[in-house]
């Protein structure tokens, strides 16, 4: 399972004995773990999902309908 601390928290892994990094990695499922996520030390993440678009590829994305939207109002056609 993929947990990453709760904020303000921090936890210690007890398999690496280091610190559970902000951004979270996947650890076996535990007792300790289970622990940990009943009292709110770390939260579950769903990695399962799709990433998020970047700003540039969203920004990229808002221009293209800009473009066809100038484009079809431009075509207004002299087909009369």
């Amino acid at each position: 399972m993929f947990v990453k601390p709760a904020a303000g928290r921090t936890v210690r892994d007890p398999v690496k004995g280091t610190f559970l990094p902000e951004e979270g990695a996947e650890v076996a499922e535990s007792m300790f773990w289970n622990r940990r996520l009943r009292d709110g030390d770390v939260i579950t993440v769903d990695t399962s999902a799709p990433a998020a678009k970047s700003p540039a590829a969203v920004k990229g994305a808002d221009a293209t309908a800009t473009t066809d939207k100038s484009a079809a109002s431009t075509d207004t056609g002299s087909a009369s």
